[in-house]
């Protein structure tokens, strides 16, 4: 019974990567905040090497999953789309929303 309890839980720890879609952390800006200017810089992480899209435009994660972009925004009210994808399809994503002053 042991065995079969230890085989399960190895099977699942080695298949996570196709099962769940991956984690994906925004450090900034932080969702709701107000900036000012004509740029802001996203910045997140992931799993490592995967491709991250931030609003359209391809960025890659590091070796530690550390992402970062700077994008150019207008003033007023600003939603930035960032998605992590997997080799398997998995996909996570999340809207941040920013105001420009």
């Amino acid at each position: 019974m042991g065995i079969i309890i230890l085989a399960g839980g190895y099977f699942f720890y080695e298949a996570r990567g196709v099962l769940f879609a991956p984690k994906l952390e925004i450090f900034e800006p932080r969702d709701g905040a107000t900036v000012s200017g004509g740029r802001i810089h996203v910045a997140g992480r992931t799993a490592p090497m995967l491709k991250v899209w931030i609003s359209g435009r391809e960025a890659q994660a590091d070796e530690r999953g550390i992402f970062e972009d700077d994008l150019p925004v207008w003033p007023g009210y600003n939603a930035i789309g960032v998605s992590a994808r997997d080799r398997f399809g998995n996909e996570t994503r999340k809207v941040l929303r920013v105001v420009v002053k």
